[in-house]
């Protein structure tokens, strides 16, 4: 199973994006903005795609995805093998594993053996 890291690529102190991540990851809200204030470093979501909950965790995605897109925040998505560990990545080199949004759609709409399936709504 693929898993992705997903954080701001610029430092944000922003109380609605603060609020979100409360709302949607169960976040506490000085946490969240603390991580958001930390920019590439201060990763808000991890997750395993591919699992018994890919149409929630898919829905969540999406909606992040919308949400930092309508505030015109980058965002840093980074994407591992299942056989993979993040101790692996290189907190100072983390191209290598670098995805865009839209890449991170086409895995959300791909099943794990390659095939693709209908588009999850959001």
């Amino acid at each position: 199973m693929a898993q992705i890291t997903i954080s701001c690529s610029i430092p944000v102190d922003d109380a609605a994006v603060t609020e979100f991540l409360h709302k949607y990851l169960g976040r506490s809200r000085l946490g969240s903005a603390r991580m958001l204030r930390m920019g590439e470093k201060g990763c808000f979501y991890t997750g395993s795609l591919y699992t018994d909950e890919h149409a929630k965790v898919s829905r969540l995605i999406r909606r992040m995805l919308v949400f930092f897109e309508s505030k015109d925040i980058p965002l840093t998505i980074l994407k591992i093998g299942g056989q993979d560990s993040w101790y692996e990545v290189d907190p100072e080199r983390r191209d290598p594993w670098k995805i865009s949004p839209q890449a991170l759609l086409a895995l959300l709409d791909a099943v794990p053996d390659g095939g693709a399936q209908a588009a999850l709504s959001t």
